[in-house]
């Protein structure tokens, strides 16, 4: 240990792993805080984030009889429970965006005369459809996962383990494709 880099990682996980008190917390977090702050900040906003920081580190601290330094070190182990919570994150906000539809708010659009024209409506979907079944890999799924489940990029990319920047480029790229093809089409057959 020097004084300018602190303990290093091996006397950091004996602490952690060992100490009686939170002092081996304290040095964890300093050390890995910053990577799992980053890590979570690539597929959620800053709030969530440093929840997910501070989930992770509470549940490291209270299963930290269950790390085994043969199995590996400290800061991989914190990262794999980073994981899991920015998972558990997702899954928790899609069950709530699941649940803040009232199904009388549903029912009640339904029952209600529908405003569009049904067959230009069908129309439109197969042209989608259609469009979307020449589309490649991953475009397709990224296309499907933004409009019909209304997920953020963010979330596209976490379940897709793709940067934010090649799902917006893809989101991008294809949704002026449907856009192209949609006009084209209209203008070919003018209402």
């Amino acid at each position: 240990m020097t004084a300018s880099q602190g303990p290093d990682d091996e006397a950091i996980a004996v602490a952690f792993s060992q100490g009686p008190s939170d002092a081996g917390l304290r040095l964890a977090y300093e050390r890995w805080g910053g990577l799992v702050l980053a890590l979570a900040l690539r597929v959620m906003d800053r709030a969530d984030a440093e929840d997910v920081v501070q989930q992770t580190f509470v549940s490291a601290w209270r299963s930290r009889d269950r790390y085994d330094a043969d199995a590996g070190p400290l800061g991989a182990w914190i990262v794999q429970i980073a994981r899991r919570r920015i998972a558990d994150h997702f899954r928790v906000a899609a069950v709530t965006r699941e649940r803040a539809v009232d199904p009388t708010d549903v029912l009640d659009r339904a029952e209600r005369a529908h405003p569009i024209d049904v067959p230009d409506a069908v129309a439109g979907s197969i042209l989608v459809e259609q469009t979307l079944a020449e589309v490649d890999e991953p475009q397709r799924t990224i296309v499907r996962l933004a409009v019909l489940e209304d997920l953020p990029a963010s979330a596209i990319a976490a379940r897709l383990e793709l940067p934010v920047g090649t799902v917006k480029s893809h989101l991008s790229r294809t949704l002026r494709r449907l856009r192209d093809r949609w006009e084209g089409t209209r203008a070919a057959h003018p209402a």
